[in-house]
Order: structure tokens, then C-alpha cells, then sequence
């Protein structure tokens, strides 16, 4: 099944930016942003889009203006809206007949049915993830050259096995907090993105993947950001053995031959951290990364 090409109309970069990279991250879906009313129907006269999704508040052009247009032009393409925060549809706009409704703000989690909901369509089924079990630990085998690494298990599974990697436990109600202010923290890892570039930018509570930005989709990220964790446990136990008086590092560095992942600790078990290129210097990531943690510093309790 082809991936749906959907457009996103809103004025707001940040939360455009967002909103385009979380449906591109879902793997679902294959998203494009414009900014305003004009630059969409040019879009929509040049390009297939099975769905538009519009912010009520362009400063360019009405709602029904846009979406009147937007039929004429192409009339099988289903439409979306966006409300102003906090607000729901007016009754004018309820009347256009539209394909569905996308609040603010929204769970990002909730993103993939709500699209789907709008374009008639059934989510893709996902298998079911089959949880490990707790094993008595022992010594590695030695790889061969010619057998790879064992598959890194997904997030899901590991969220019950935290305790046998040793993982800081963060608490529930910061995890709830986190989770529910995830368009924001996304809107804040968006405007990060846009000045480094990342492959991946991930904010982690223990084995729990909070939010994402960059190119990698979700089951990339749900991935990584098991590794990341774990890598900051074990940093964890060697600065303790080093006599670090936090009894971990502020900050850790992994150092590819493309890539370099820069991980910050902004509370015990909540990370910051980041695959981009080895071009972009490291000076400019701690820099924007200490103003990030500022920002996200508020959603830590």
C-alpha cells in the first residue's frame, strides 16, 4: 500500500514543522508543509495530495475560502482542519463537510488514527511484540565476523524489562506530564532540528521515547533510544567509579566515522540526545543544547 501524500497548511513554522515531520515519522505517511493559503492551492494545482490539512487561523486567506478552492481545483481530495487552540470547529466551518477535525492541542500519539480517520482508511496492522523474558545472566558468546549482532528489542518490551538493565526509573507522574505536553516538547526538538540538522533527536525517560525530530522514523528512534539509554547507564557506573560527584556525566560523546551521538542527562533518567553529523561542530551543540534543556527543563517535575 502506498503511502498517502498529505499537505499541511499553517502559518506557524514551528508547529508546521512538527506536524509535517511527526506524519513523516510515522512511516505511514509522506507529508509536505506550506505556510500559507496561496502557496497551498499552487501545491494542490501541481501535486496529488489524498489529504490537506488546514490551520483555521491563515492570515492569507478564510477557511472556507481554501477549501472551496481546494475542491474546484482537485474535488476527491479529503480535508482536514485545525481549530485555534484550546477551541472547537466553528459551526460555519462544520457545515463545508470536511474529512476531520486535528484539535490543539493534540497527542501526538493519537496522530496516526486521527489522519487515517480523515482518509477513510484502515491503520496498517503492526505485529504484536513479543516480550522477552528474564534470563540468568551469562557471559557473552563471541561473535564471528560473519554473524551479526542480535536485534535490539523494541521499546515496548523493554519498558517491563527496565529493571534488568539496571535503567534509572523515572517517575510515573513525570512520564504522564511529559507525555502530555509532547506537542509542545515536539515544537521545541523542531526549532533544534532546524539549526543543526539531525539525523535523530530524541528526549528519553528511562527506556521511553518521549518525542522525536529528524529524519529516522518511530521504530528507528524507539531503537536508539534504547541504546542511548543504556550507553548512559553505563557512563553512569563509570563516573561513579571515577569519583564524579554527581555519580554521572553531564554530557557523553560517541564518535562515528559519519555520525556523532551527543547525549545530555537533563534529570536522572531524562535525556537529551542527538545523531547528526560530524561537520556540525561540537561547540554549536552544546551551545543549543544548554538553551534547549532550558526550555524543556519546565516539562520535568
Amino acid at each position: 500500500m502506498s503511502q498517502p501524500n498529505i499537505l499541511v497548511v499553517d502559518n506557524d513554522e514551528g508547529f508546521g514543522f512538527m506536524l509535517k515531520d511527526g506524519l513523516n515519522n510515522t512511516g505511514q505517511f509522506a507529508a509536505e508543509w506550506v505556510d500559507s493559503g496561496s502557496d497551498a492551492i499552487q501545491a494542490v494545482v501541481e501535486d496529488k495530495f489524498d489529504l490537506v490539512i488546514i490551520d483555521v487561523g491563515l492570515p492569507d486567506m478564510k477557511p472556507e475560502q481554501l477549501v472551496q478552492a481546494i475542491r474546484h481545483t482537485k474535488n476527491t481530495t479529503k480535508i482536514m482542519l485545525i481549530p485555534m487552540i484550546g477551541q472547537n470547529l466553528p459551526e460555519y466551518l462544520q457545515d463545508l463537510e470536511i474529512n476531520g477535525v486535528l484539535p490543539k492541542p493534540f497527542f501526538v500519539g493519537d496522530l496516526p488514527d486521527l489522519v487515517n480517520q480523515a482518509l477513510g482508511r484502515k491503520a496498517p496492522q503492526v505485529a504484536p511484540v513479543s516480550v522477552p523474558q528474564p534470563v540468568a545472566a551469562e557471559a557473552p558468546a563471541a561473535l564471528s565476523d560473519n554473524k551479526a549482532p542480535p536485534p535490539v528489542p523494541s521499546t515496548s518490551a523493554l519498558d517491563n524489562y527496565a529493571p534488568n538493565l539496571n535503567i534509572p526509573v523515572v517517575p510515573q507522574e513525570t512520564v504522564r506530564y511529559l507525555r502530555a505536553s509532547e506537542t509542545e516538547i515536539l515544537r521545541i526538538l523542531s526549532d533544534l532540528n532546524r539549526e543543526v540538522r539531525a539525523e535523530a533527536i530524541l528526549l528519553i525517560a528511562g527506556v521511553n521515547l518521549i518525542a522525536q525530530a529528524g529524519m529516522l522514523n518511530r521504530t528507528q528512534c524507539e531503537d536508539l533510544a534504547v541504546l542511548v539509554a543504556q550507553s548512559s547507564q553505563a557512563a553512569a557506573q563509570a563516573a561513579r567509579f571515577l569519583g564524579e560527584r554527581a555519580g554521572r556525566f553531564t554530557q557523553s560523546i560517541h564518535e562515528g566515522g559519519a555520525y556523532r551521538l551527543y547525549t545530555l542527562t537533563l534529570s536522572e533518567g531524562v535525556l537529551l540526545s542527538l545523531a547528526l553529523s560530524t561537520n556540525v561542530p561540537l561547540g554549536m551543540i552544546r551551545h543549543q543544547c544548554r538553551q534547549i534543556s532550558e526550555k524543556l527543563s519546565k516539562f520535568i517535575i
